[in-house]
């Protein structure tokens, strides 16, 4: 997959140097695992929908380094399920689908970004791996029955995934 994002990637600055538009970049690599600026693209399109916005809402390039950093962490969490063989609920992920199902402008989104069900479906089963993820090291990290302030809880997670990021070889390109 990595060769084949690369080779379209160096085809398309080619092109660039003859005077045509860069389609696609590579904005980060983890491991062997490439995430494109069009996966941003997409994620953020996805969260102005979810906002209630249009997808074309513009996105600051603050906003679209945050979706970047998200998309690694979902990408090496979903590497860590994947070696823990950690399944993700079928039936969530089909009732997670029922919500977007509601949503106003799901389908130009689907229609707009060329994705299959299949393919949507995957998405939000990668958003789910990170929630499964996150809730077992909470559980982990506090006891049970052990309430803490949300500031606290995120502050552990944050802390859970600069110690994941450590782990990955992580490579950043510069976003357009």
């Amino acid at each position: 997959m990595y060769r084949t994002a690369l080779a379209l990637t160096l085809l398309l600055l080619s092109g660039a140097a003859a005077g045509q538009t860069i389609i696609e970049s590579v904005a980060a690599k983890v491991n062997q695992t490439v995430i494109t600026y069009s996966e941003i693209l997409q994620e953020g399109a996805l969260l102005n929908i979810e906002n209630g916005l249009p997808m074309q809402t513009p996105l600051s390039k603050e906003l679209r380094e945050k979706i970047l950093d998200t998309l690694i962490v979902r990408t090496i969490l979903s590497l860590e399920a994947r070696e823990r063989s950690l399944p993700v609920n079928e039936q969530a992920v089909t009732e997670m689908l029922a919500t977007y199902e509601k949503l106003p402008f799901l389908s130009e989104f689907l229609t707009a970004f060329e994705l299959t069900p299949l393919e949507f479906r995957m998405i939000v089963k990668k958003r789910l791996v990170v929630r499964l993820m996150t809730d077992e090291f909470l559980k982990r990290k506090f006891k049970t029955g052990d309430v803490r302030p949300e500031e606290e809880r995120n502050k552990a997670v944050e802390e859970w995934f600069t110690t994941l990021r450590k782990k990955h070889r992580i490579i950043n390109y510069t976003l357009p």
